[in-house]
């Protein structure tokens, strides 16, 4: 079932969610490490794709996402999947976590060592969200328009 995210999986899952564009799912499990696995997922992706104007931001958000599954969504010895999907106006990633908790926008204390994150999105996002699954979870997205490039164009 696409809404359930289990321990089967270790590195790799088909692609199961609906799509009209080109997309690439992944399972991750939830350890201190997968941030960098997941940014390195999106950055071989993407590169593959040829997407690579937006790569730094699309990483950035994809850092704060994934850490943010893996330290407040992701219940121990469950999953984190990370969806990235190229479509016609827009790069999408999208965390899945099977944590009931949604995800909320802060303003933290100057002096606070966390708890920027979903500012960071905010920042660097065109858009971001967060939508129900169905069965147990949340999706977290971010949403990137795409930059076209004129040739021509007067400076």
């Amino acid at each position: 079932m696409a809404s359930r995210l289990t321990n089967e999986a270790t590195d790799t899952a088909p692609d199961l969610l609906p799509s009209t564009g080109r997309h690439r799912t992944t399972l991750f499990p939830r350890r201190r490490t997968t941030p960098r696995t997941a940014r390195d997922f999106i950055a071989a992706t993407l590169t593959e794709w040829g997407e690579t104007s937006r790569l730094d931001d699309m990483r950035l958000c994809t850092s704060e996402l994934v850490t943010n599954a893996v330290l407040h969504g992701a219940p121990v010895g469950r999953l984190v999947l990370v969806r990235v999907e190229s479509l016609d106006e827009e790069l999408r990633i999208e965390v899945h976590d099977s944590g009931e908790n949604r995800p909320t926008q802060r303003v933290p204390e100057e002096s606070a060592v966390d708890g920027r994150g979903l500012l960071i999105v905010a920042a660097t996002a065109d858009r971001w969200g967060v939508k129900e699954r169905t069965g147990p979870g949340k999706c977290v997205w971010a949403a990137f328009d795409r930059i076209i490039e004129t040739q021509g164009a007067a400076s």
